[in-house]
């Protein structure tokens, strides 16, 4: 089970993190319930431990916020001393139980027994190597044969997309067809884990190696020890610690925070980004050398706005799904609501349908799905910084094109080219001539 941590106590959050992992759980972690927002809205859980360090109005919001999430974790309230105006405050605002600290470890392996056996009786574990990739699309059918065929192999995989594409999906899909499937699979998003904690996180620490690092823990390369890691979003990790990487990479073997001695590993990495990789490098954010030594087997997933003929079967799926999972009782989806799907432009991908057909199904009595029940974001995403687009020169609203086309096809020029009805050559000519002019305007030193 995935539990997140919110804790800034270094102390308690390593103990917490100790009884979790001894259990065979994930955890994820942050300080703030700021950072934690933004992963309970991003990532399923299946609980969540929040330390009450914060404002108590900041703990109501986050509260508020996880009432309104249609799968949200039960939340755990942990407090230094006891306040009964408080917990009263934090039942009433959904709380599943208010936990004085230091938490007892038998009290919290207890709760997650529990939590794990309600969790298989409602809803039972899809058998093993049930991973579906959904598709009718040529490209994604070349991937998914592509995964498959080069699953029982070790060579890392890196995965682009963006956002909601399914990238975790495919790692996934490569763990469970591969000789690895008996053993953990580890999923990593280090996007969300405190560049403080990062290192420790990784590739674990020895007692004592620094303030509040009561215990020796094993870091995420020893969890997955036999099995897969994937690391998504990993142009996320520091500059400093990727040279760290690319050595377990190349040695097979972990150096944890305070040891003496390295640490092998038997690991298959599978690596995600959903930015365009080559601004990644040009800016100096992620290294060229851990590129090429993950990118062995590149894959590229589509965009939905790419694969719109699998709109359909992804309704249908999604259908199924959440008539198990709330009980609902839909059959269909009309014609023309299928057709509105089909024509929005999806800036949230897969992910996104997959919200848009639980709310529908959520917020209706009838059995078949209409246009009035879909519910689409139809917010434009704001532009870059400059003038509005009305008031724009054309070689500006050129510029503008050129960049959001490379932007949505994660730099591939051809792509690009073929959308802006231009050629390769012209589409080169145009970016050598914005950085010549760049370099122009840029001032001396």
């Amino acid at each position: 089970m995935v539990v997140l941590i919110v804790e800034p106590d270094t102390g308690e959050l390593n103990g917490l993190n100790d009884v979790l992992r001894s259990g065979g759980h994930v955890t994820v972690t942050t300080d703030s319930v700021k950072s934690a927002l933004r992963i309970v809205r991003k990532e399923p859980l299946e609980l969540v431990l929040l330390g009450l360090n914060s404002h108590l109005s900041q703990v109501l919001g986050f509260m508020d916020v996880v009432q309104s999430l249609p799968n949200g974790p039960p939340v755990i309230a942990l407090s230094r001393k006891a306040n009964l105006e408080d917990a009263v405050q934090l039942m009433k605002a959904g709380a599943h139980d208010y936990w004085i600290k230091p938490v007892a470890p038998e009290r919290l392996s207890k709760t997650m027994e529990w939590l794990q056996s309600k969790a298989e009786s409602n809803h039972p574990e899809a058998p093993r190597g049930d991973w579906p990739i959904i598709t009718q699309n040529e490209r994604m059918a070349q991937l998914k044969f592509i995964s498959k065929k080069v699953a029982t192999r070790n060579a890392p995989v890196f995965i682009q997309g963006e956002s909601g594409t399914g990238k975790e999906l495919f790692a996934r899909y490569i763990h469970q067809s591969s000789n690895r499937s008996d053993g953990p699979f580890v999923g990593v998003n280090c996007a969300a884990l405190p560049e403080s904690l990062i290192e420790s996180e990784l590739f674990g620490h020895e007692k004592g190696a620094f303030t509040g690092a009561i215990k020796a823990r094993e870091g995420k390369f020893e969890l997955a020890h036999t099995g897969t890691l994937f690391l998504d979003e990993i142009t996320e990790i520091p500059i400093h610690l990727q040279s760290k990487l690319l050595r377990v990479l190349q040695e097979s073997e972990v150096d944890k925070v305070g040891g003496k001695h390295p640490v092998p590993v038997d690991v298959r990495v599978i690596a995600s980004t959903n930015v365009p990789i080559d601004v990644a490098m040009r800016s100096g954010r992620f290294r060229r050398d851990l590129y090429y030594r993950l990118n062995v087997i590149p894959l590229k997933l589509p965009a939905l706005r790419e694969r719109r003929e699998d709109i359909p079967l992804l309704c249908r799926h999604f259908i199924d799904k959440y008539n198990h999972l709330h009980g609902c009782d839909v059959e269909a989806i009309r014609p023309e609501a299928l057709k509105l799907l089909q024509d929005y432009s999806w800036p949230g991908n897969v992910r996104e349908l997959e919200n848009v057909i639980q709310r529908a199904m959520l917020l209706t009595l009838e059995t078949v799905l209409t246009p009035e029940h879909i519910m689409l974001d139809e917010n434009e995403e704001p532009g870059p910084d400059g003038p509005p687009i009305e008031l724009m020169s054309i070689d500006a609203m050129e510029k503008l094109l050129i960049h959001k086309a490379l932007a949505s096809h994660n730099g591939n020029r051809t792509h690009a080219a073929e959308i802006l009805g231009i050629s390769v050559r012209t589409l080169r000519n145009k970016l050598n001539e914005y950085e010549a002019s760049q370099r122009s305007e840029a001032p001396e030193i």
